[in-house]
């Protein structure tokens, strides 16, 4: 299983170990710690007695066949390992939380939620992310309230899930004339896309200018397309018109807010690159049309 990394100003998280077993039996061994878990649709739960239970259970989250990661959670002050997370990419992502019970106070999940938000949607594309917060998790639904989750609500047949969308989707503001998803920039909260002169480069596009000049939709009406001109240098947008000239924008839409679902990422968190910023024009296109 690959080794995901992360820190925040008070923790490391790296791939747990099997020495990080006396550590954690803390954590899995205390009842009170143990009932803020998710156990959902797991075999058995997480209440461990034993330094065997705890080291066969480390042992399965490191072999086990899905694509997932089981960080041990660093205090970076003492080098104990606390507690564990656990995330599951897909159209909804899951999150797992394990701390031990001293350790379960506001200021510390504000800190490892906020990081699941800004790091794990990259690593673990994900259209959503849900984690569970019983009714006696104060703590837990209060931070995930300020970071704007959603919820309780029910999550497949179980219920106290809480979830925070990805979708960036706009269908309203299409794509730009050199075939920019508008319709996805992180940028869309506050602009009013291409079409509408909210881009802050309208007037310097070359393919803004050339497209208006001529009374064309977009770059896939233009006769002369491939030309290279301006943001048809780069392989994504050349992908875009040319999926968008033999599907048309509607089809292009469908297949980005498709893809989206499924947990591909136009731009990562914080950037303007994604999962489409690909070598070549035919491996976005792969993307695009058959999807991971």
């Amino acid at each position: 299983m690959k080794d995901y990394r992360y820190e925040t100003e008070s923790f490391l998280l790296r791939q747990v170990k099997k020495e990080d077993a006396p550590q954690l039996l803390r954590c899995y061994s205390d009842p009170a710690a143990v009932a803020l878990m998710n156990d959902d649709n797991c075999i058995g739960g997480f209440l461990f007695k034993t330094l065997d239970e705890m080291e066969r259970a480390i042992y399965f989250w490191n072999n086990d066949v899905f694509q997932y990661a089981r960080p041990a959670v660093i205090d970076k002050r003492t080098g104990e390992a606390v507690g564990t997370l656990e995330v599951f990419g897909g159209e909804t992502g899951v999150l797992r939380v394990d701390l031990r019970a001293d350790y379960e106070r506001p200021e510390v999940l504000r800190e490892l939620y906020a990081l699941a938000v800004e790091r794990f949607p990259g690593d673990f594309p994900m259209g959503a992310m849900v984690t569970k917060a019983v009714p006696e998790a104060s703590a837990r639904r209060a931070a995930l309230a300020e970071l704007g989750f959603s919820g309780p609500e029910r999550f497949r047949e179980y219920e106290g899930y809480y979830r925070l969308s990805f979708s960036r989707m706009k269908r309203e503001l299409g794509l730009a004339y050199c075939g920019l998803a508008c319709c996805l920039c992180s940028e869309n909260e506050g602009c009013k896309g291409c079409r509408q002169n909210g881009c802050a480069a309208w007037a310097e596009c070359q393919n803004y200018g050339c497209v208006t000049e001529r009374g064309l939709e977009g770059c896939w009406e233009c006769p002369e397309f491939p030309c290279g001109k301006g943001m048809l240098e780069k392989p994504r947008m050349r992908a875009f018109v040319r999926f968008a000239k033999e599907h048309g924008v509607e089809g292009l839409l469908d297949r980005l807010a498709e893809n989206e679902r499924a947990g591909i990422v136009y731009h990562y968190p914080g950037g303007l690159t994604g999962d489409y910023d690909l070598p070549t024009e035919e491996e976005v296109l792969d993307l695009l049309e058959r999807g991971r």
